[in-house]
């Protein structure tokens, strides 16, 4: 399975103004909702700061800043004061108000032209005034540089570069900015789910900070303990403020554990970078034993007297058979009325995530906030395109969640005495970023043939197959609180004896024979918060035949030939891209998780500039990529 890296949209911007033959200066990608505004504290009073490091200043020395660019998250503005600072806690170097406030981008002019020089680092910041009841300050929510955008907290500057506000949406608008070349290549986001002795490919990007145009330059890329990998672009031609997108491969480790990516950019047009303090970016990345196990849970409520519900799990199959994946499914008789598969954890469950009607789903207990950030909880009744897209856009969310725990279950079965016995291994690889860990251990009957109310088109009737119906659990309703702890292992016992057959705990009533050759013990470790059923999300998942372990199952994907695997790129800008590679088809998501196009190779289209995620199919094969759309 197929990991990228996310490359976040950081860096200078640099956009000649012909007009005004003024170059902008900022980081900020452009990007505002006028929705979105941001109050960083209480009080009336706001402020928020960009440094531009003296290095580059240098290059600009003798330039001057004649105005600003900006947006605020309102008009409702009391006073705006723009400052320049060589230090956030000192006096000011410049300062002047601003009057005429706008929720859309414009320009205001500096009373007095200030000078740029090299000597130091400066802050260019807005200090304003506007009632509590307002957001006043502007970001574009994109990743930002470390060390350059700041804002006032209530105990002082903080640096805002791991916030999720992203860069200051202000721009210097700078006269007399002399002739350089100046490679930056954007910082990357290394946290993701990779395994070891698997290659990865990755999407970088190139700003061009100086004044000419970039028309060659050498991309090297190396993980600790690897070789370093080198790549020539030529035949471009990057124009000043202008991105470029390049492909890094080979991105592997023999070995597991925390490792150091770095990306460095050279030769810029066949010399030294004038500036090469920022043609290097390096992360952390985390690599799983090359044995990891890695499943979704995917989770259905159901009822025998439901006419939507057979179609509904037609559709969730093919979905999941279109993703690639490796599930675990449960399907927990209640979402409609209880029926005689109901056990009472499945009505516990119903009531629990609020489920309303049935057919309906659940991935890795997942609120995916696109659908419904509420609830985990997902109907199965839209029309099938929809549907499809619902599901395979919640697996799509979580493949790129690490699972910090692997789980492994090893189980034998005496058929004289009916008794299963063995263990559920929880091995914590990272200690998740969960407040109450807890491994669930129950019991998944598979093909009961039963009845089942008709649909419209025919499925159903009574010898409808039922498909991984939960039958008890045998540790709780949401198991056992765990420790997990890196490195360290959590083994829990299995004793269970096979019923001839399995009576509903919900009502006593009814019963089902049980048939050996489909049952299956299944573990679950999932967060779990009595209170909010979005903090309950799944980390991890396994399943085993009775009497067999859960690495015979080969969870985590089949390993195609190379020739096999799919490939796929996004090439040209955001008017006019196209879609190149060796792929059956294609589904691009934004970064929030939703769908936004599905195409074949050779398409041409539009999509607004960021960054989104492609999935590339090819002969059940899927690989998942990261593309940044530029202007």
């Amino acid at each position: 399975m197929k990991r990228v890296l996310r490359y976040l949209l950081i860096g200078f911007i640099m956009f000649p103004v012909c007009a005004s033959a003024q170059t902008r200066i900022g980081y900020t990608n452009g990007d505002f909702n006028r929705t979105d505004g941001v109050r960083l504290s209480s009080g009336t009073t706001q402020s928020a700061a960009i440094k531009i490091p003296a290095s580059k200043l240098a290059k600009l020395a003798g330039a001057k800043v004649t105005g600003i660019r900006s947006v605020f998250g309102t008009r409702s503005l009391d006073n705006v004061k723009f400052f320049v600072k060589a230090d956030l806690d000192g006096e000011s170097l410049y300062e002047q108000q601003l009057s005429g406030f706008s929720t859309q981008w414009r320009d205001y002019d500096l009373t007095t032209p200030f000078e740029l020089t090299g000597e130091r680092d400066l802050y260019f910041g807005f200090e304003i005034t506007c009632s509590e009841a307002y957001s006043p300050l502007a970001f574009d929510r994109c990743y930002t540089e470390p060390g350059c955008i700041y804002g006032y907290l209530a105990d002082g500057w903080a640096d805002l570069s791991s916030s999720s506000y992203g860069n200051l949406n202000m721009q210097l608008l700078v006269e007399g900015v002399p002739s350089f070349t100046d490679a930056t290549v954007r910082m990357f986001n290394a946290d993701g789910y990779y395994k070891a002795g698997q290659e990865y490919s990755f999407q970088g990007q190139l700003f061009n900070f100086g004044t000419e145009p970039i028309t060659s330059f050498e991309v090297t890329s190396s993980v600790t303990g690897g070789q370093e990998n080198s790549n020539t672009v030529s035949g471009v031609n990057i124009g000043p403020g202008e991105v470029y997108n390049f492909d890094l491969t080979s991105i592997t480790s023999d070995s597991e554990g925390y490792k150091d990516v770095s990306v460095t950019v050279g030769s810029v047009n066949g010399a030294d970078d004038e500036l090469a303090d920022d043609n290097t970016r390096s992360g952390k990345m985390y690599f799983y034993p090359a044995d990891m196990k890695r499943s979704y849970l995917v989770e259905t409520f159901t009822g025998q007297q439901c006419s939507n519900c057979a179609e509904g799990h037609a559709v969730l199959e093919e979905a999941l058979e279109e993703s690639g994946e490796s599930f675990v499914q449960l399907s927990y008789h209640s979402g409609y009325s209880p029926d005689d598969f109901t056990m009472l954890e499945d009505y516990f469950y119903q009531q629990f995530f609020g489920v309303t009607g049935a057919p309906s789903f659940m991935v890795n207990r997942y609120a995916n906030p696109n659908i419904n950030p509420l609830t985990p909880v997902f109907s199965l009744m839209s029309p099938t395109t929809v549907t499809k897209a619902y599901i395979l856009e919640n697996v799509r969310a979580q493949s790129e969640q690490q699972p910090y725990v692997g789980v492994d279950i090893n189980t034998s079965y005496d058929e004289a005495t009916r008794q299963l016995t063995g263990t559920v291994t929880v091995k914590a690889y990272r200690t998740p970023e969960v407040s109450n860990p807890s491994l669930i251990v129950g019991i998944m009957q598979d093909s009961i043939v039963a009845f089942q109310m008709p649909s419209s088109s025919g499925l159903g009737g009574a010898n409808y197959v039922h498909r991984h119906a939960f039958r008890g659990g045998l540790n709780g309703l949401f198991g056992e609180k765990m420790n997990i702890t890196e490195g360290e292992e959590v083994v829990k016992e299995i004793s269970y004896t096979l019923p001839e057959s399995i009576t509903s705990t919900y009502d006593n009533a009814t019963s089902i024979p049980t048939d050996l050759k489909n049952m299956h013990i299944v573990a679950i470790v999932a967060n779990y918060e009595s209170g909010d059923v979005t903090d309950c999300v799944v980390l991890n998942c396994a399943e085993a035949k009775f009497g067999s372990s859960s690495t015979a199952a080969a969870i985590g994907g089949v390993t195609a030939a190379d020739g096999a695997k799919p490939v796929a790129r996004l090439t040209g800008t955001a008017d006019a891209l196209r879609a190149e590679g060796n792929f059956d088809c294609l589904y691009i998501y934004n970064v929030g998780g939703r769908m936004v196009r599905k195409c074949s190779a050779g398409d041409t289209f539009a999509l607004t500039p960021g960054v989104y995620v492609t999935r590339a199919v090819k002969d059940g094969q899927t690989a998942t990529a990261k593309a940044v759309v530029a202007r």
